[in-house]
């Protein structure tokens, strides 16, 4: 075997700045852009081996094998998918500028440097695999859910950044190591703070030196073992310190996060085996999969953390986990995210003589299209935009989800640069077949007046922390806006239609 193909690089597991964590030896990834869920990081590959931290050339391999061991997470998790929205390779920019924050485009990945102001210490946003896997489940959850990209609600908006942070706590729990460090500092008892439940320690310290101590907890950017309960974010404050909550998304995403990990403790507490670590990694697939079916399948709109915490405990109940699902909705409901923790059944009864689902891989046909819109009900005129279905992988038995899409115009001074605007808002079913492809069952779900004035709200939001550019003719770039900290643009469409779009996502809260 040559010298190169021996050589291994040296990386860390967890946030450089986190307890316990440590430089380890690590294979350097082959064959990245393979698919599913293949990468690109885009700069030359420097010879593998062992490189000191903030080189460029550690960078790269730092930034490699953290995408590399999310590409491995949602590859077993996803086998299905894999391809993202802007195609089948993700580029991820190393170095895209100066700033301390990484973000999600719908274009790559890309991370910033800068310069702790109190330390002197160089921040490379690439060199944390929290933030690095916290972005690649941004472009996970979109390739997943385009449609929730552009949504205009509170919770949508705060469930990307939850989804981020999950993907960040998944992809560390899949390394025996990072979740035998767990158990020993928490002494097996999860519901302790962590270096895996804290995320992006380093980073976190540089917000605080910078921006003050109200910017970001003690000891990480944001922390998943926390005590915040749900509330509607329209009644929440535009902006809070850390150690309150906000309608901002990356302070309203930890409700979600942390009732997340409170039900990852639920099932480590039922996962057996004498191997600990390994029943916390099993017990952190579990929690990654149910977390993967509520996201697939939850209708957007206003109430959307309630909707994504029913499909979670329906997701444990259908696994023939009774006395698990009773235990995670007792648990979601001391968080405020239910109502009860009585979850009824997703789907109802609703027999159609001659309905059937469509063959495997192939669109629905004419007369399902005709059934589901009977369900839907009456459109308001020339509202519809599109009718399509998706079959989730996850789904047992077979059960196709779709949505109708309209637009929700915006009149008045209040909504900035968005005033004639319109924003999109979804009518959302789900379509259900026993084993002999008939129609047996369905749900819907039709946006309602609490989902129009949660959008209005959400762009009056927008406009008053001044996140929304001018129009223009087509998307504009996202690296200029980020730097503008504008976060969404008006667009005027083939259609003629000025709507409000989303440009790109951040890594971090914004003071």
């Amino acid at each position: 075997m040559a010298e190169t193909e021996r050589a291994r690089i040296r990386v860390f597991l967890n946030d450089p700045a986190g307890r316990g964590d440590r430089l380890v030896d690590f294979d350097p990834p082959q064959a990245t852009e393979k698919s599913p869920w293949g990468f690109r990081v885009e700069a030359k590959a420097p010879e593998p081996r062992a490189y000191e931290p903030d080189t460029s050339e550690f960078l790269y391999w730092q930034l490699s094998a953290a995408l590399e061991r999310g590409k491995r997470l949602w590859s077993q998790r996803l086998p299905g998918t894999g391809t993202w929205i802007p195609g089948p390779v993700l580029p991820a920019v190393p170095v895209a500028g100066k700033d301390l924050n990484a973000y999600y485009d719908r274009t790559a990945l890309r991370f910033f440097r800068d310069v702790d102001a109190k330390t002197n210490t160089i921040i490379q946003a690439g060199e944390s695999p929290d933030i690095v896997t916290h972005e690649q489940g941004h472009a996970v959850l979109d390739s997943l859910r385009p449609d929730l990209w552009d949504a205009p609600h509170f919770e949508v908006a705060a469930f990307h950044e939850a989804f981020g942070d999950l993907s960040a706590i998944f992809v560390a729990l899949a390394e025996p190591s990072l979740a035998g460090d767990v158990l020993e500092e928490t002494k097996g008892v999860l519901s302790r703070s962590n270096l895996v439940s804290r995320l992006a320690e380093e980073i976190g310290a540089a917000v605080r030196d910078r921006y003050g101590s109200d910017a970001a907890p003690r000891g990480a950017l944001r922390d998943a073992v926390n005590s915040f309960e749900y509330v509607d974010p329209k009644s929440l404050p535009d902006s809070a310190p850390s150690r309150s909550l906000s309608a901002e998304p990356h302070s309203f995403c930890r409700v979600m996060t942390g009732a997340c990990w409170d039900a990852l403790v639920e099932i480590f507490r039922t996962t057996a085996g004498e191997d600990r670590a390994d029943a916390l990694r099993r017990a952190a697939e579990e929690t990654a999969r149910f977390v993967v079916a509520a996201s697939e399948t939850a209708p957007s709109g206003a109430d959307f953390f309630g909707r994504v915490a029913r499909r979670f405990v329906r997701e444990a109940r259908a696994a023939g986990e009774s006395d698990l699902s009773a235990t995670l909705a007792e648990r979601f409901f001391q968080r405020r995210l239910l109502a009860s923790p009585q979850v009824p059944a997703d789907l109802f009864p609703d027999e159609e003589p001659g309905i059937m689902a469509p063959p495997e891989g192939e669109p629905p046909s004419p007369a399902l299209l005709r059934a589901a819109e009977r369900r839907l009900g009456p459109d308001r005129p020339g509202e519809i935009l599109t009718l399509g279905m998706s079959v989730a992988p996850t789904s047992r038995p077979r059960v196709l989800h779709g949505r109708r899409k309209r637009d929700l115009f915006l009149y008045g001074p209040e909504y900035g640069p968005a005033n004639g605007a319109a924003v999109e808002i979804s009518d959302s079913f789900a379509l259900g077949f026993d084993e002999m492809g008939f129609l047996t069952a369905s749900r819907v779900h039709r946006a309602e007046d609490t989902d129009e004035e949660d959008a209005r709200a959400f762009v009056r939001f927008l406009v008053r922390r001044d996140q929304i550019a001018a129009e223009s003719e087509r998307p504009p770039e996202s690296e200029r806006l980020a730097f503008e900290r504008k976060t969404h643009a008006v667009v005027r469409e083939d259609d003629g239609v000025r709507r409000l779009r989303r440009v790109w996502i951040a890594g971090r809260c914004e003071p």
